[in-house]
């Protein structure tokens, strides 16, 4: 709870400095945004360290070792990543990049999860022989 507050103070002191000097200089104001986007990324890495260290724990402590922790945790980072990054390109006025950045984003997030799917169609072709 204290990032969240930390994170809105980051944002309501960058969003009063952009505004300031956002007319006069662009160049100072979307460096000073993407800075503050880093801060506010940092403070959720740390929020959801434990959220992380406990699914980690999970994998570890299952039967078997289970790769799809793995693969759920980088997709879950893959998502946050192209979030953060198309925001800063829409906010500094590139949406080609913002698009460009959230088809690499699903592309990527695809191809991490390919695993999962043949696992999919494994257990379905397993039930439809059963059957």
């Amino acid at each position: 709870m204290v990032a969240l507050w930390k994170a809105a103070a980051i944002v309501v002191l960058t969003v009063i400095l952009s505004a300031a000097i956002g007319k006069k200089e662009k160049d100072i104001s979307i460096v000073l945004t993407v800075t503050a986007c880093c801060g506010i990324a940092c403070l959720a890495m740390q929020s959801l360290s434990e959220v992380i260290a406990f699914l980690w724990d999970l994998g570890i402590h299952s039967e078997y070792q289970n790769p799809y922790i793995g693969i759920l945790l980088k997709t879950a980072g893959v998502a946050v990543i192209t979030e953060m990054t198309a925001l800063i390109s829409m906010d500094a006025g590139c949406s080609s990049l913002e698009k460009a950045m959230q088809f690499l984003g699903t592309s990527t997030i695809l191809s991490l999860s390919l695993p999962l799917f043949e696992s999919f169609l494994d257990i379905v072709q397993e039930i439809l022989n059963i059957v």
